[in-house]
């Protein structure tokens, strides 16, 4: 008898009596014979493809390997060099002691000038919409002056400090502080406000104030002359920025170039227009810190005279309107402000504002590394007097709050 196997069924071939073969008779399996020769079938299938998953595991763990150490031996290389470059390069050297200034409590508190006395004047905010101005120094402490607007505060050598103020009618107002007299309210040019830009040694207040006609202009105070237009037959809005102790003004005017000009003439059509853009100051000595345009919407930071002209110092694609300080030794405080690292016209990130103070011995020197800048905070420097000492303050870029900040220099480190 021969069995044939096939995949449901069994054929069994039985012989004849004359030796012929009779015709074979299939005979159905049952369920349970069906079932083990399926379970059969399976566990050769299973066993074949267990060998080739293992084989190609083998040489997938083999290239797994491999690439896990490719990465480490990268990132051991990475640290050699990382170590290396921090203990090779040179220690950069502590040039200033910082201070943090004390606050009346409030979230919110804006250094805005310096004298060479290392006096400060600047505002804080006692309430919501509300801002005080503050005078400080290390024998008096914080100082309390009144209320003040929320904007340009200035402070010369004598300690007097011109700011502004708002009146009960809401106008703004410039006044003067004098440590004797206290605060004195300036007169306008005939309208209802008027704004104080700047001061000088001599007392002499600089700002913009409204005419009968309702037009800003450029204007002059001192307690000898009183109010005078340095812009009177300007149909346009005009404004003093800064002034120093020679009586030379900058004065903005809209729609054209700043121009230089003298305390005791006025804007005239033989006023010098001044080539640096920003919101530029002048110092003693006549020189204007400013940003340089170099190209389609790049900007180098510079000096001008007029006498001795332009002189570039640094070239790092500032913003417009970037705002620099200079003191009388031209060392000169500016900020590279935050910008957008975009991709495909999307914004991803933003980089943080960078602070430098350009010295004329030393060159470019970074002072975000001395002031502890949070994640989310930005530093903003406003002012640096003859002594070097920078003032400025951290602040949020999320909310309100505001620090100030005093940068002193060490006088061993700087050779004094």
């Amino acid at each position: 008898m021969t069995r044939t196997y096939h995949a449901d069924r069994v054929v069994i071939q039985v012989p004849t009596r004359n030796g012929a073969r009779a015709t074979p008779k299939r005979r159905r399996i049952g369920p349970r014979r069906k079932h083990a020769i399926r379970l059969k079938r399976y566990a050769l299938r299973n066993m074949v493809y267990k060998i080739l998953c293992h084989c190609s595991s083998q040489d997938g763990k083999f290239r797994m390997k491999r690439k896990r150490l490719f990465i480490v031996s990268f990132c051991a290389a990475l640290l050699v060099v990382g170590i290396l470059i921090t203990t090779l390069r040179p220690k950069r050297q502590a040039l200033y002691r910082v201070t943090y200034l004390p606050s009346l409590g409030g979230e919110f508190s804006l250094p805005w000038s310096i004298n060479d006395q290392g006096q400060i004047a600047g505002f804080l905010k006692v309430a919501r919409s509300t801002y005080h101005l503050f005078l400080w120094d290390r024998e008096k402490g914080l100082q309390d002056l009144g209320p003040v607007d929320n904007n340009h505060v200035y402070i010369n050598n004598a300690g007097q400090i011109a700011a502004t103020m708002r009146d009960s009618n809401g106008h703004g107002r410039a006044f003067i502080w004098d440590p004797n007299r206290g605060r004195s309210v300036l007169p306008t040019l005939g309208g209802k406000r008027a704004n104080a830009y700047g001061i000088n040694n001599h007392g002499q207040v600089v700002g913009a104030a409204e005419t009968a006609s309702n037009v800003l202009h450029a204007f002059v105070w001192d307690s000898v002359s009183g109010i005078r237009d340095l812009t009177a037959s300007s149909t346009v809005k005009t404004r003093a920025w800064s002034i120093n102790d020679a009586g030379q003004v900058i004065v903005f005017a809209q729609g054209a170039s700043s121009r230089l000009v003298n305390i005791n003439s006025g804007v005239t059509s033989t006023s010098l227009p001044i080539p640096v853009l920003g919101l530029i100051e002048i110092n003693n000595n006549g020189f204007i810190a400013g940003v340089v345009r170099t190209a389609q919407g790049k900007y180098d930071i510079g000096i001008w005279h007029p006498d001795m002209g332009m002189k570039k110092l640094l070239k790092l694609n500032m913003d417009s309107s970037a705002t620099s300080k200079i003191n009388d030794v031209n060392q000169v405080i500016f900020a590279k402000r935050q910008q957008a690292f975009k991709l495909f016209g999307r914004t991803l990130f933003y980089t943080a504002a960078k602070n430098y103070m350009h010295d004329p011995n030393l060159g470019r020197i970074s002072l975000n590394g001395y002031v502890s800048i949070g994640r989310g905070e930005n530093l903003w420097l406003t002012d640096i007097n003859n002594k070097g000492c920078i003032i400025g303050a951290v602040q949020s870029t999320k909310d309100s709050r505001s620090r100030g900040v005093l940068l002193e220099p060490i006088p061993e480190k700087w050779n004094k």
